[in-house]
């Protein structure tokens, strides 16, 4: 088994072949087989819209084939195994459905299948098809002939249409250890229905027709919705009251010393709430408690409920700026406080006027009225705001009603078994939404809340005396904080001896973590907690009474009166075991985002499948296991791109937190500057283990691509005030890392150390710093530079090898394996990777030149700006800011160096980018965010980035900065952070001078036809779709292309190409000057390495390269024409060496630049600003 296809991963990347979900209760090894049949005349229809497209009935079926797989893996993008032939071996085949009309994906497919046996040589070449990888095992097949095959090795499911009984059927042979009699029928019944919903009609929109039949629709939404429990027509409060009137001597909640009876409690709450009502509270008002975690908090809340009010918790050691948006957002008038908590309120208060302020003490003392205030309070009044933190780092207020709070207290009884005399601990700070259950839930029951302090939570050994001494019976904590309590137990096991049950929430429960509970508490109830604060808390329990026999802990069935669904992106289920947006209706769902009406109307949404109900939107993904559980897969906003693969999170975590000795665990992302975005996995446990062991056992469960590059043990790790796992601190450690020093383990065989010379030569760092666990695209390595090896390597790999194996010892096994292909000799490692991945000889000379910038003028830049008679260097001259941000760095700059429309500035000492999005701030321009960026830069803030991950050996020839928009940046800056040992110069050149220069008869008919920019996006080689649009999905980049005037065309793997009309002389928008403006020759296919030309035109064709530039009439450029070009540019560069601190301002209109090749670290950081607009694309343009 490869690692590509291990795991529970849904969808694919880059050729690993899509999994189906796993579906069976009872595994049983062995295959079976099912047959659907087909409407009796959906064969002919099929074959009549075969006919209409010219395509053969087999691309129909391979079309319903990749839809059906499509929607059982989550993934538009499928590879399946594709059985051309009786007695061949299935071709991988890569195929999309991000078509929106079953046409289009008709024609895809065609295209796919068209291209795919002409690649493979199938059928002209007579000798049929290439064998697939050895080391690859289809999870599908898609049987053409349809032979008498089936499953084989990791083949999971063989699907034929074939004839049986004198008509024809699809047969579906399966593995019964993977998918049961069930799920074998269900996926018949997809194929069945993908097939006639294309017959029928053709140009319907495929992706909003659903698979499932009604029988499955049934059971999703409403079989495993949770069960339906009549709730009291009453509040809280007022079933509080009852339980008052029951038994008002029973102590109702303790804190320390301090304990209150039901009545006293009742009494307290009542006077605070009269005093409300005095002070004009009116229904849904909302009242924040500013206290510690007391019995005045608890009275307040209650008194807020009788009142008819809404609570809202604010915690009294807030920063003040946080207390004042909370009440603002909130439209907050009212405090209850005490003594000792207003210092932040306080302060907060001077911010938002009209904020009246109760002290708990002073009301109860001072008010008579103990009566139970009269307050009609209804079902759908709003109970309670909590705000959590938003993915844009504002908060949201989170509003919830009473049905839907009383309904979670009713579960949480339930489940959990409290009863009369049991007591629940209160834990959790007043703004973690767990807190109101642990606070309320005992109180309808006659049972008794214990308030532990928060420093009693800090000392794990005062907890367990506080929860003990106070005879807790229920008690939850998060996951992180029972792997300290049960270190804790080991050394104190008669502590916590009136426990009956343990809640665990917040974050993944790990197995191991369960087998230690019920190892060292067989008789204690431990329950699984999952829900949102938007969802009046938690919707999920699974009660375990033992450990359970699935590999990982799921988060149950969904509680009292609780739907959940698993859908696509337009709200439709999907099947079940297939992955899919988590989504909530039902009492449990809340109102939306206190005055947000934007982020209400994103995550609030009608429930298409119940009229009249809301439906939450959660960004969680998960998937339904066979016993009816729900199985966490990860947040919608945990997924992050890595080298263009999709990653999510929570699946890597997961598998994580299954390696033994793993107690906790987290992976975060980080990256740094001219270095790719790589995962740092941190977790904690009884002592570190191997680096190699955790990569290996990783390695079996995930892709390689997904398995972290660096693993940091820590005895324990950072907690946030809520008890969850600090992310934000660990990648901030985790940004301070060195990848290679981080756990260096020399190449051991000789291919791994041939490699490691490759890679050395190929990237420009030494090769004594690449080691066997290193990962390419980690050490600097783009997707140009995965071509310049596999050149240099002889195509001993390719660039997909290295995609899928980036690390180095996996890549080498991968070499050591491919018997019969060239290798490099093993003796002479260094002659075997050498390789020239130099430009053509006009172009090495120019990057090699040492001219200097000659003027140097004691001047300063407004100085420099306004020279009297000529025209200005630089458009941010004239104004004040400008003169402003230079004045009073005067006596800083003590060399300001002028040429070619470029200002080089010694002396300011920047240090970070930060300091660059100063200056930007300081010169009045405006910042430029970039589109469809030629090589990745990484982004520090609105138009600030990295230099372009570009090989350091490789130099970058002149060109100016454009966009595939109209707009592109007027101004340059570029801050040397820190300077290389060698080279690694910013080059300018007068682009006025090199139009002077240049031939007549060829600027001419530039002049006249303008140039042509073609690109290519291949999931393996240069930018991907997210990276260059900023979004995969078809429909946004296709009214992007059109809204920019470009043409495209999509390819039958999902990539696309595209082409664009640009101007090649522009007039300068200040001076007038005739500017030539463009990247000619700095995109063209002939300044590329010949050795990389050649390899990028074998694998994608001479139309397929990631970028190429030609005449405006769609002529090639002829290499000697490029050479002039390059030479030109040589002619007319000035360059000084950079030093530390340094600061260039380039206009972009009058000045090209380029990047001299380099060694030693270099850090350039880049700003885009000062937008000039074209008025068209018109061969020869005016700019403003």
């Amino acid at each position: 088994m490869t690692a590509r296809t291990r795991g529970d991963r849904g969808g694919s990347a880059d050729g690993a072949y899509t999994r189906v979900p796993r579906w069976t209760r009872v595994p049983v090894p062995g295959t079976a087989e099912h047959l659907t049949a087909l409407p009796e005349q959906l064969p002919a229809a099929l074959r009549r819209v075969a006919d209409r497209l010219r395509m053969p009935l087999s691309s129909v079926l391979l079309a319903a084939h990749a839809k059906v797989l499509a929607v059982l893996s989550g993934d538009q993008e499928v590879t399946t195994g594709y059985l051309a032939e009786r007695g061949g071996t299935p071709l991988p085949s890569r195929l999309t459905t991000a078509a929106g009309s079953w046409r289009t994906l008709l024609l895809d497919t065609h295209r796919a299948e068209v291209e795919l046996l002409r690649r493979r040589g199938f059928p002209a070449a007579g000798t049929g098809p290439e064998p697939a990888p050895a080391e690859e095992s289809p999870e599908t097949v898609f049987d053409l002939p349809g032979a008498d095959g089936g499953p084989a090795g990791e083949t999971v499911l063989w699907v034929a249409l074939v004839r049986h009984d004198g008509r024809e059927v699809l047969r579906l042979r399966y593995r019964t250890e993977v998918l049961d009699a069930g799920c074998a029928a269900r996926i018949g019944g997809y194929y069945r229905t993908a097939l006639t919903l294309l017959a029928a009609d053709p140009d319907a929109d495929h992706r909003r027709q659903s698979l499932l039949s009604a029988e499955e629709l049934r059971c999703q939404l409403e079989g495993l919705a949770g069960p339906s429990r009549p709730l009291p027509d009453r509040r809280f409060h007022e079933l509080f009251q009852q339980r008052v009137r029951e038994h008002p001597d029973t102590i109702a909640a303790v804190h320390g010393s301090r304990r209150w009876t039901y009545r006293e409690l009742n009494v307290r709450a009542n006077r605070l709430a009269h005093a409300l009502l005095a002070r004009g509270l009116a229904r849904e008002d909302v009242v924040a408690v500013v206290t510690e975690r007391n019995l005045e908090w608890l009275a307040a809340v209650i008194a807020i409920f009788k009142a008819g009010g809404v609570y809202l918790p604010v915690e009294p050691h807030f920063p003040p700026g946080r207390i004042a948006l909370m009440l603002s957002r909130a439209g907050c008038r009212q405090v209850l406080t005490e003594p000792g908590s207003t210092a932040g309120l306080d302060r907060a208060r001077t911010s938002v006027p009209g904020v009246r302020t109760l002290f708990i003490d002073a009301v109860c003392a001072a008010s008579p009225a103990d009566s139970d205030p009269e307050v009609r309070v209804g079902p759908d009044q709003l109970a309670y705001i909590y705000f959590t933190s938003g993915s844009t780092g504002e908060p949201k207020g989170a509003m919830c009603e009473h049905l839907g709070m009383l309904n979670h207290l009713y579960a949480k009884i339930d489940d959990l078994a409290i009863d009369e005399g049991q007591v629940v601990a209160q834990t959790a700070p007043q703004c973690f939404d767990i807190s109101l259950w642990q606070l309320l839930s005992a109180l309808l029951v006659g049972g008794r809340t214990l308030l532990v302090e928060q420093a009693a939570v800090l000392d794990v050994g005062r907890f367990l005396d506080t929860v003990g001494a106070g005879r807790a019976t229920v008690l939850q904590v998060v996951p992180s904080y029972l792997d300290v309590v049960l270190s804790a137990l080991a050394q104190r096991p008669g502590a916590l001896p009136d426990l009956r049950c343990v809640s665990v929430t917040g974050e993944a429960l790990k197995k191991e973590l369960v087998q230690r509970w019920f190892a060292a508490r067989p008789g204690i109830r431990l329950v699984n907690a999952y829900g949102l604060t938007e969802t009046s808390d938690d919707t999920h329990h699974e009660v375990m009474d033992a450990v359970p026999d699935s590999e990982r802990v799921p988060l149950g069935r969904p509680v009292n009166n609780v739907r959940v669904y698993v859908v696509d992106e337009h709200l439709a289920p999907v099947p079940l075991g297939a992955p899919g947006e988590i989504v909530f209706s039902g009492v449990c769902v809340g109102r939306g985002y206190i005055n947000d009406p934007e982020r209400t109307r994103l995550a609030f949404v009608p429930d298409p499948h119940h009229p009249g109900r809301r439906l939450f939107r959660a960004g969680d993904h998960g998937r339904w296991l066979p016993d009816g559980k729900l199985e966490f897969l990860g947040r919608r906003d945990s997924q992050v791109k890595i080298r263009g693969f999709r990653i999510e999170m929570g699946e890597i975590e997961n598998a994580l937190l299954r390696v033994p000795g793993v107690g906790d665990g987290t992976v975060v992302v980080t990256q740094r500057a001219g270095r790719g975005k790589r995962l740092v996995a941190f977790y904690s446990g009884r002592h570190a283990l191997a680096a190699d062991v955790l990569r290996g056992r990783l390695g079996e469960l995930l892709p390689e691509y997904m398995v972290p590059s660096a693993f940091l043990w820590r005895e324990s790790l950072p907690l946030t005030a809520n008890g969850k796992i600090d992310k934000k601190a660990l990648e901030a450690l985790a940004g301070g890392l060195d990848t290679v020093e981080d756990d260096y383990h020399a190449p051991r065989t000789p291919t791994e150390r041939q490699l490691a010379a490759a890679w050395a030569e190929v990237l420009g760092i030494p090769q004594d710093r690449i080691g066997r666990q290193d990962n390419f695209f980690d050490c600097g390595g783009t997707s140009l530079s995965a071509v310049a090896l596999a050149v240099c390597l002889g195509r001993a790999v390719s660039v997909k090898d290295l995609t899928r194996h980036p690390v180095l010892a996996d890549l080498a096994r991968q070499v050591d394996a491919r018997a019969g292909r060239p290798q490099p000799h093993p003796n002479d490692a260094a002659q075997a990777v050498r390789c020239d991945t130099a430009r053509p000889a006009a172009s090495r000379a120019a990057t090699e030149r040492r001219t200097t910038m000659v003027s140097s003028l004691s001047i300063s830049l407004p100085e420099l700006e306004r020279e009297p008679g000529t025209p200005p260097m630089l458009r941010v001259g004239t104004t004040d800011s400008a003169a402003r941000w230079a004045a009073e760095r005067r006596d800083a700059l003590r060399a300001v160096v002028a040429e070619h429309g470029a200002v080089l500035i010694r002396g300011l000492g920047m240090r970070d980018p930060a300091g660059v999005g100063a200056v930007l701030h300081g010169l009045g321009v405006a910042p430029l965010t970039e589109r469809e960026a030629f090589a990745l830069r990484q982004t520090y803030s609105e138009g600030v980035y990295s230099s372009s991950k570009w090989p350091p050996n490789q130099p970058m020839c002149m060109h100016h900065e454009l966009s595939y928009t109209l707009e592109f940046p007027g101004l340059m800056l570029f801050a040397c952070l820190g300077a290389p040992t060698t080279g690694g110069s910013t080059g300018v050149a007068d682009s006025a001078a090199v139009l002077d220069a240049l031939p007549p008869v060829l600027t001419e008919r530039f002049e006249r036809e303008g140039w042509l920019l073609t690109r290519s996006y291949h999931p393996e080689i240069g930018a991907t779709l997210d990276q260059a649009f900023g979004t995969e999905d078809r429909d946004a980049v296709e009214r992007y292309c059109r809204a920019h005037a470009i043409d495209f065309t999509w390819q039958p793997d999902g990539g696309l190409r595209t082409t664009q009309h640009r101007s090649a002389v522009l007039h300068h928008p200040v001076s007038g000057r005739r500017c030539w403006f463009n990247q000619i020759a700095f995109l063209n296919e002939w300044t590329m390495a010949p050795e990389v030309r050649e390899y990028l035109i074998d694998e994608y064709g001479p139309d397929g390269l990631p970028f190429n530039t030609r005449y405006g009439n769609g002529d090639p450029l002829a290499e000697d024409v490029v050479q002039q070009l390059n030479e030109v540019y040589d002619a007319h560069t000035a360059r000084r060496p950079w030093e530390a601190g340094d600061l260039l301002l380039v206009d972009n209109v009058r000045s090209a630049h380029s990047r001299e090749a380099f060694e030693g670290p270099r850090d350039v950081v880049v700003a885009l600003a000062d937008p000039v607009r074209l008025a068209d694309c018109a061969p020869t343009v005016e700019v403003n």
